[in-house]
């Protein structure tokens, strides 16, 4: 099947993030599947933890661009931040890693604040603007120099930090779209590349039962979840497949841990 992403993508520039369904499903399918190596190069993407531990990583992406605080701005697009989601993460005492861009981080610079306070949640860098470091990336603006991409790590860091008083350790790139050249980049700034090896594919999907099997039926030990904070309309039913999600694990024996808890080869199982 051939599959019209220009087309199907070019709806982000406008605020619309329906591309991340593709980019996660696609994307994710794509990218190497890591290795299981304790000490990894500096240069190579993390898309899981030791597999001898009954550990999971959950990830949430905050994603923004300028188009859609645009759109957010003048009232045509509802605030993008799942609170039903938080709630839920703080209700069960779950951890969580989200995944900051600096605008998300500067638009809801209180509830990030809150966030860096409540030590369930670990804050990392997602680039400034959600701009793709490399191309095609399903239909993502792009950072053109290698200027601007500095940029978007740094404005990202100092952001991070005089919000949130935390310096961010980890990096994902936009859509997951990266390689070797662009991983050492963000090494030489000294950041790690953190993928996933777990889709939700939540997305601009609906029916939360969706997630619940992506997740469910590709946990493994040591998994890094992929999914998003930002609520409707873009992920609307992430709360909700989440409220399944999170007791079905713990029922296998999973214990959810922050992204820097699973890499660290001392945590206890």
């Amino acid at each position: 099947m051939v599959v019209d992403l220009a087309g199907l993508l070019r709806a982000m520039v406008e605020g619309d993030v329906r591309f991340v369904v593709i980019a996660l499903v696609i994307g994710g399918a794509l990218l190497p599947a890591g290795t299981a190596s304790a000490t990894p190069a500096p240069a190579d993407r993390i898309t899981h933890g030791p597999r001898d531990r009954r550990l999971v990583a959950l990830t949430f992406d905050a994603d923004m661009t300028r188009p859609m605080l645009a759109r957010i701005s003048a009232g045509r697009m509802p605030e993008q931040v799942d609170r039903r989601l938080f709630s839920l993460l703080r209700r069960t005492r779950t951890p969580a890693t989200i995944f900051l861009t600096g605008l998300w981080t500067r638009r809801y610079s209180r509830f990030v604040r809150a966030l860096s306070r409540d030590p369930l949640f670990e804050l990392e860098n997602h680039s400034y603007d959600h701009r793709a470091w490399t191309w095609p990336c399903f239909g993502l603006p792009q950072v053109s120099t290698a200027q601007d991409k500095v940029a978007e790590v740094r404005r990202t860091q100092r952001v991070v930090e005089e919000v949130a008083g935390v310096v961010p350790r980890f990096f994902r790139f936009p859509g997951g779209c990266d390689n070797l050249r662009e991983r050492r980049r963000v090494a030489r700034l000294g950041l790690r590349t953190v993928g996933w090896d777990v889709v939700s594919a939540d997305a601009f999907e609906e029916d939360p039962s969706k997630i619940v099997l992506a997740v469910l039926s590709r946990v493994r030990p040591g998994s890094i979840v992929v999914a998003h904070c930002i609520g409707a309309p873009n992920t609307p039913a992430t709360a909700v497949a989440m409220r399944r999600i999170i007791p079905a694990l713990r029922a296998r024996g999973y214990r959810f841990v922050t992204l820097e808890r699973l890499l660290d080869p001392e945590a206890p199982s």
